[in-house]
């Protein structure tokens, strides 16, 4: 041995990580719910539910979902909320290439101009409508119009 590792401090063994999935997996077994129960209180399919224990997002949707998801969980399971939450935080962070891109994007999805269209026909039929009933209702107003019966 040399001397400075005799000399350097010992540091303690780190603490064996307990993932999210794990966490969330050993509190339902303790209070001996199964999977199907928990999806089914949940309104969450099993395939889900699994996904979640085993930490496999890849399987869920986008990360919303799957924070919401965790949530659900881990108050079902009478489990701090936020603790896990930041678990998966803390997990995105250090796994960033193994999670899929929809994870790893904290980027706001874009508006694209498809979805404004819908928008512009109703405001050009609103118009439309606009017109119309303003030349109904002034046409009899006008000095040139018929004396109409009504």
């Amino acid at each position: 041995m040399t001397r400075e590792a005799l000399h350097q401090p010992e540091m303690p063994p780190a603490e064996p990580r307990i993932w999210p999935g794990q966490r969330l997996r050993e509190a339902r077994e303790a209070q001996n719910l199964s999977r199907e129960q928990v999806a089914h209180q949940l309104n969450q399919e099993v395939s889900t539910i699994a996904a979640l224990e085993e930490d496999d997002y890849a399987r869920l949707p986008g990360k919303t979902y799957i924070l919401g998801y965790l949530r659900s969980y881990a108050r079902l399971l009478q489990l701090p909320e936020n603790e896990i939450i930041d678990a998966v935080q803390i997990d995105r962070e250090e796994n960033r290439d193994l999670l899929p891109g929809h994870l790893n994007s904290d980027k706001p999805i874009p508006l694209t101009t498809r979805n404004r269209r819908p928008l512009r026909y109703v405001i050009l039929i609103i118009l439309i409508i606009v017109a119309l009933v303003g030349l109904f209702v002034g046409v009899p107003s006008l000095p040139f119009a018929l004396d109409w019966p009504f």
